[in-house]
């Protein structure tokens, strides 16, 4: 049997980009120095919305302190990705959807590039205003998608 790949044609714009909440938290001295010394922890979550043909992925990104156990801060933000034309590309699967693989992958490395600049801006003026944020590995999303 051979297996053939359905190249589908689209478009894809981002629709809107939502700072919902940024919380910046006072918390006792540490080496800021430490290569390592932020524990990023993250959640998304991907919302279709059908009847506007968007996809919404809310994220949230906590920033832990390792050294003493407790959380510098929090963003959360929700970004929507307008798709034309969405039926070819989501399809309904009983009572959820299936999206392709390589959009979700697309779609994570823009939300990672966009969370370290939102990032970037709002640590300015605070000790991690030097803080390197890691590099994300947006294959490890589809890998954790796939456990699920």
């Amino acid at each position: 049997m051979e297996n053939k790949t359905k190249e589908i044609q689209f478009q894809m714009r981002i629709s809107a980009i939502n700072v919902l909440r940024f919380s910046q938290y006072d918390i006792g001295d540490f080496d800021k120095n430490k290569i390592d010394a932020i524990e990023y922890q993250s959640d998304f979550g991907i919302n279709i919305l059908e009847e506007s043909s968007e996809l919404a992925i809310e994220t949230t990104i906590k920033l832990k302190v390792k050294e003493l156990n407790d959380y510098f801060g929090e963003l959360k933000m929700i970004m929507k990705f307008s798709i034309t034309p969405f039926d070819a590309v989501i399809k309904k699967d009983g009572d959820g959807f299936q999206i392709p693989d390589m959009l979700i992958l697309n779609l994570f490395n823009i939300i990672s590039g966009t969370i370290r600049g939102i990032l970037y801006e709002k640590l300015r003026g605070t000790v991690l205003q030097n803080e390197i944020f890691p590099l994300i590995n947006t294959k490890d999303f589809i890998n954790a998608l796939n456990v699920r």
